[in-house]
């Protein structure tokens, strides 16, 4: 199924400007766009039931609770520490993306391996954060059965940052060439491994040891390894990525790579306020009301990635149809098909958002045998169904923003609203309301969302992001390195013309 929907892509790739303009109806336009989301929307699913999976799994040890609470928060640390980096990453698919639409192949694959050098620089502060985790944890101030196994679990997922990130460039490469089936199969096949790897190792099954919560973090940390190995392979031998050049681009490109850190860097940054804000929530704000408000939360979360996750595959190919518009000149073909993936989100949220409603005991229940737990998660997944369209907003135009290159705007509004609103109106409210315990808190992280959408929103329909020119037009694209033989490729006919030569663009004669 990878493949057909690929094939589909790279035979529909849509309008260019070599010829008149063409009039295509929504109903196309929805149907390019979930070609290339519906394996993005696989990839996400399949790791948010890794994380579920993993969740379930330590669920079993006899502190249950506290492992959950533990892994929950070990995790959120994590990605703050990791998410300046993955920030930068995810605009790998921008570069491609645009590269692509502007015909220029070489530069596709040359983005992608700027993104693992970059990731390979920061994998190393992964190690200099190793003795301030102690510090972090005990700033917190959680219960001691937790605290000590947060810093287990965070300083094995620390080792992963530099892997981590290159497995999201990689990743993202193979998003912005329209090939995002390639992508899908290794996500789903490592995310396989790591379950088995973290059944294996939490619970010491098949002869491994039982290391408990640490023993998901190894799991992790083996399958990133697998993960970037397997993506290198496919961008470099594989027979349909061959025409990008990609064995021959793997040098470090300065120009290239300050061109992506460019973009990438308010990316990054917005990453991190964004992550860091509701590590800070979770772990400080909510956590302060005791270990039973956190592990409610920490439940709601996983149900929230149930939504979130598969709209973010959406919104990924809502950054790649919009880059690879704006490259091919099309600023009117990309806020359509803008639109067109915010309505999609807008469903499919929405609908879970009701379900949130309706069974809201049932799913907890699902996780949690504490009544309490029960009780406080069912109140707390009312305000997740409020905020799941707005969300669904955000997403979806934080992305085609990130696909048009504009990331300095999105990364301002984000610090403003979610440390304003979100981080301090809930720490008003655990001190005006303190018997609301965790529901003040999530009021105003709920008031966050809808501010935010509304806001990038705005940002999108005002237009600013069109007068953008990330890739350099007007400069030359990368060349193959001297005494190399550039390789002539040709790829099927896009749909609506002749085939696209790839010769001249990959510097053949």
């Amino acid at each position: 199924m990878d493949q057909r929907f690929d094939q589909d892509v790279t035979s529909n790739p849509g309008p260019s400007l070599d010829g008149p303009p063409l009039k295509l109806s929504w109903a196309t336009d929805l149907r390019l766009l979930m070609v290339i989301a519906l394996p993005n929307v696989a990839s996400m699913v399949s790791q948010t039931l890794l994380s579920i999976v993993d969740f379930s799994i330590v669920s079993v040890l006899p502190n249950a609770s506290e492992a959950q609470a533990a892994v929950s928060s070990g995790a959120m640390v994590f990605f703050a520490c990791f998410s300046f980096l993955m920030g930068i990453m995810v605009c790998v698919t921008t570069m491609a993306s645009q590269s692509l639409g502007a015909k220029r192949y070489n530069d596709c694959s040359a983005y992608g391996w700027q993104g693992v050098w970059i990731s390979a620089a920061f994998g190393i502060l992964g190690f200099a954060l190793w003795p301030f985790v102690p510090t972090i944890f005990g700033w917190i101030g959680h219960e001691p059965a937790v605290l000590a196994m947060e810093i287990d679990y965070t300083r094995i997922r620390l080792l992963a940052v530099g892997l981590s990130g290159a497995a999201i460039a990689l990743g993202h490469f193979f998003n912005g060439i329209h090939q995002p089936g390639q992508n899908t199969v290794t996500v789903v096949g490592t995310n396989i491994i790591n379950a088995l790897l973290s059944y294996a190792l939490v619970l010491g099954k098949w002869g491994f040891p039982a290391l408990g919560v640490a023993g998901a973090a190894w799991g992790s940390l083996i399958a990133t390894a697998i993960h970037v190995v397997w993506l290198m392979g496919l961008m470099c031998f594989s027979s349909r990525t061959q025409q990008f050049n990609a064995l021959r681009m793997w040098r470090p490109n300065r120009d290239k790579m300050r061109r992506l850190l460019a973009v990438g860097w308010f990316s990054g940054i917005n990453f991190t306020i964004d992550i860091t804000a509701w590590a800070v929530f979770l772990m400080v704000i909510v956590g302060g009301f005791g270990t039973v408000h956190l592990a409610a939360t920490a439940i709601c979360f996983r149900y929230s990635e149930l939504s979130f996750m598969p709209a973010v595959g959406i919104a990924m190919a809502v950054c790649t149809v919009v880059g690879r518009a704006i490259g091919e000149g099309r600023p009117d073909l990309a806020r359509r098909r803008a639109a067109v993936g915010c309505i999609v989100n807008m469903a499919y949220m929405g609908s879970m958002g009701l379900i949130y409603v309706l069974a809201g005991t049932r799913l907890m229940g699902i996780f949690s045998n504490d009544s309490q737990v029960i009780q406080i998660g069912t109140r707390l997944l009312l305000f997740v169904a409020l905020f799941q369209v707005s969300d669904a907003m955000a997403i979806t135009y934080n992305n085609a923003l990130r696909g048009a290159g504009d990331t300095r705007f999105p990364m301002i509004a984000a610090g403003i609203e979610s440390w304003g609103i979100m981080i301090l109106g809930g720490y008003w409210a655990t001190r005006w309301w303190p018997q609301l315990e965790s529901i003040g808190p999530w009021i105003f992280a709920t008031l966050f969302v809808i501010a935010i959408s509304a806001t990038l929103w705005v940002r999108w329909c005002r237009g600013k992001w069109e007068t953008f020119d990330i890739i350099g037009r007007d400069e030359p694209s990368a060349e193959v390195p001297d005494g190399e033989v550039p390789l002539v490729a040709t790829l099927p006919p896009d749909g609506f013309g002749e085939p696209e030569e790839f010769g001249s663009r990959l510097g053949a004669p």
